[in-house]
């Protein structure tokens, strides 16, 4: 048995009622879209018919209608509505239809409803993304499994993703904690402008905080400094692809908290509004390998002893 939970699939502006948009979400291929209600639809993205991807077909009024023999099918339910080649008298079989997921928005992402279990049970992710301000989105599918991304996350962020101007060190403040479904953990980070070497500085000026979901959900992580206000906050959707890749999709911005000792660069970045932060769309192996494993274990534990009760009680 496998237990259900929401997963982030897609940036909210990306899914739209005119062209279904083709995701792949913890292995699962999905066709995102809007209806004519513009409500959020999700099917497998495969035809019953002959199998064919319903991403290439074309939303219409009564559905998603498929490329290639153009059966429609409706979003909420899957069911097929219409086939073209039925004479008027003929009903089409209720067999005949595609498999449609729950599906939600929420903090800007678009979440689809993936495993057993009731939705009704878990709260959407995302409530705690409350943007302003200019925010910055971007989908990628990097060269990463799923499990080692969310583990390297915890090990050594720097290897995902950068903030301008700032330098992650390797010195962890304080012990991995769980908030809210999230493994906690927080390292020191300092502005590359300091001559100091990071090895021997003890107050740290800047804080960075990765949160990584057990299952599902979104992976949180924010810039703060020394007295823990936020500069930066950044939501990463990670969810397995095909062959041992990992589909992402993002969104951060720069909140108004001014820090002292902020490097000329960051400064004019922020007047700029350019993006605060930046996700590697190709991560390096080498330096992925060289990761120490560390918080990551405490992850592991967790979702074993998660997983634990439901294998026992199937």
């Amino acid at each position: 048995m496998t237990t259900g939970n929401w997963w982030a699939a897609a940036l909210r502006e990306s899914v739209n009622g005119e062209k279904p948009l083709a995701v792949v979400c913890n292995g699962e291929a999905l066709a995102l879209f809007r209806n004519a209600a513009g409500e959020l639809c999700a099917l497998e993205d495969r035809c019953p018919h002959r199998r064919v991807p319903l991403a290439l077909g074309t939303v219409t009024p009564k559905g998603l209608q498929c490329g290639y023999h153009g059966w429609t099918f409706n979003g909420a339910t899957g069911m097929c509505t219409t086939i073209p080649n039925l004479r008027e008298d003929e009903r089409v079989p209720s067999r005949y239809g595609a498999r449609a997921y729950r599906v939600a928005e929420s903090g800007g992402f678009v979440h689809v409803w993936l495993g057993e279990g009731s939705p009704a049970d878990s709260p959407l992710p995302g409530a705690d993304y409350q943007p302003h301000g200019s925010e910055f989105s971007g989908t990628a599918v990097v060269n990463t499994a799923h499990d080692e991304y969310l583990a390297a996350m915890l090990d050594g962020p720097e290897c995902l993703l950068e903030f301008g101007s700032v330098r992650i060190t390797d010195f962890f403040l304080g012990d991995p904690r769980m908030e809210a479904g999230r493994l906690v953990v927080d390292r020191g980070a300092v502005w590359k402008t300091q001559m100091l070497p990071p090895a021997f500085v003890v107050d740290h000026p800047l804080i960075v905080r990765t949160a990584v979901p057990l299952e599902g959900g979104t992976i949180r992580v924010e810039l703060l400094d020394a007295d823990e206000a936020p500069l930066v906050t950044l939501c990463i959707a990670a969810s397995a692809n095909r062959r041992g890749t990992t589909s992402l999709c993002w969104r951060g911005f720069r909140h108004d908290t001014r820090v002292a000792g902020a490097p000329l660069r960051w400064l004019i970045a922020r007047r700029r509004a350019r993006a605060p932060f930046r996700i590697h769309p190709m991560i390096d192996g080498a330096a992925l390998a060289a990761l120490l494993v560390a918080p990551s274990r405490d992850l592991a534990a967790a979702r074993a002893a998660r997983r634990a009760p439901l294998s026992e009680a199937a």
